[in-house]
C-alpha cells in the first residue's frame, strides 16, 4: 500500500514536471533568443554556451517606437480596468441581489458578447468607430475594450457577489446603513479579493488583446502587440530584436500575475468567502 502510493506520487510529479517544461518551452526560447547575437539567433544552442548580449534590447529599446506603444498598452490596460470594473461590479451585484424580470434570459444576452468570436463584431465597430472618428484612438480602443471585458466582468463578479449571504448586508442596513453604504461598507471589503482577482483577469487579457488593436490602430494609440508585426520584414524577420521586445512585453503582465497570484487563483477557481 505504502508502495503504491510513493508510486503514485512519482507519477503525479513527472506529470507535472513534464507539463512545466513543455509551458515554459516557449517562454526560454523567446528569452534566450533575445539574448543571442544576430549570428546565433537560429543556433540551437542553450543560454549559457554563447555570449549573451544586450544589442537586441538597445535596438528595441533606443533605436525604435517600441517604448511609446509599450506605453500605449499600459495607459489602455489600466484605463480600461478602472472604467470596467465598476461598472461591471455594479451590474454583477445588480444580477445577484435584485429580482429582475427574465434575469437568466438578459444575463445570457450580456455573455453572447464573449461567446461569439471577435471577427463577428469586427464590421459593425468598425464601421462605428469612423462614423464617431474613433479610429486610432484611445477613446476607440478603450471603449472596445470595455464592451469585450464587460459581460466577463459582469459574470465573474456575480458569482462573487452571491456567495455573500443577504443577511449580512440586511443586518447593516438594520443598524442604519442604507443599500449603498451596505454594498460600499460590507460587500465590497468581503468581495475585494476577488474583484481584484477580476481586474487582473482584465488587464491581462486586455494587455495581450491583438484583432481589434491591429484593426482601428495604426500609429497614434497603437500597442505594442500590434508594433511587434513590425518586425517582420518583406524580405527577413528580425528575430532578435521581435524576441527581445516581446520578452519585454510579457514581464509586465507577468510580474502583475505573480505579484496578485493569491487573488488570480481565486478569481480562476471562483472560491469561496472566508
Amino acid at each position: 500500500m505504502k508502495n503504491n502510493k510513493i508510486i503514485a506520487n512519482i507519477v503525479k510529479y513527472a506529470v507535472l514536471l513534464l507539463y512545466t517544461v513543455i509551458a515554459l518551452f516557449p517562454l526560454y526560447w523567446l528569452v534566450t533568443t533575445s539574448f543571442k547575437p544576430p549570428l546565433e539567433v537560429f543556433s540551437t544552442q542553450p543560454l549559457g554556451t554563447f555570449v549573451p548580449s544586450l544589442e537586441n534590447y538597445k535596438v528595441v529599446l533606443f533605436n525604435d517606437m517600441f517604448p511609446k506603444y509599450l506605453w500605449n498598452s499600459v495607459i489602455i490596460s489600466l484605463i480600461t480596468v478602472l472604467i470596467t470594473l465598476p461598472v461591471g461590479s455594479l451590474a454583477g451585484y445588480a444580477f445577484a441581489r435584485f429580482k429582475i424580470k427574465n434575469k437568466d434570459n438578459w444575463f445570457f444576452m450580456v455573455l453572447t458578447t464573449r461567446m461569439a468570436p471577435p471577427v463577428a463584431f469586427a464590421v459593425p465597430l468598425y464601421l462605428l468607430m469612423v462614423r464617431f472618428g474613433l479610429v486610432d484612438t484611445y477613446v476607440g480602443l478603450i471603449a472596445i475594450y470595455i464592451f469585450m471585458n464587460l459581460a466577463f466582468c459582469i459574470w465573474l463578479t456575480r458569482g462573487f457577489f452571491e456567495e455573500i449571504p443577504p443577511d449580512v448586508e440586511e443586518a447593516a442596513m438594520i443598524d442604519g446603513c442604507s443599500r449603498l453604504q451596505a454594498f460600499w461598507k460590507v460587500t465590497v471589503p468581503l468581495t475585494a479579493g476577488g474583484l481584484i482577482a477580476t481586474g487582473v483577469l482584465m488587464f491581462i487579457f486586455t494587455w495581450n488583446e491583438f484583432f481589434f488593436a491591429s484593426i482601428l490602430t495604426q500609429s497614434i494609440a497603437k500597442p505594442f502587440t500590434v508594433h511587434l508585426t513590425s518586425f517582420f520584414g518583406s524580405k527577413r524577420i528580425l528575430w532578435g530584436e521581435l524576441a527581445a521586445a516581446s520578452t519585454i512585453g510579457s514581464l509586465i503582465p507577468i510580474i502583475f500575475a505573480i505579484v496578485m497570484r493569491r487573488y488570480l487563483v481565486r478569481g480562476l477557481t471562483m472560491g469561496a468567502v472566508k
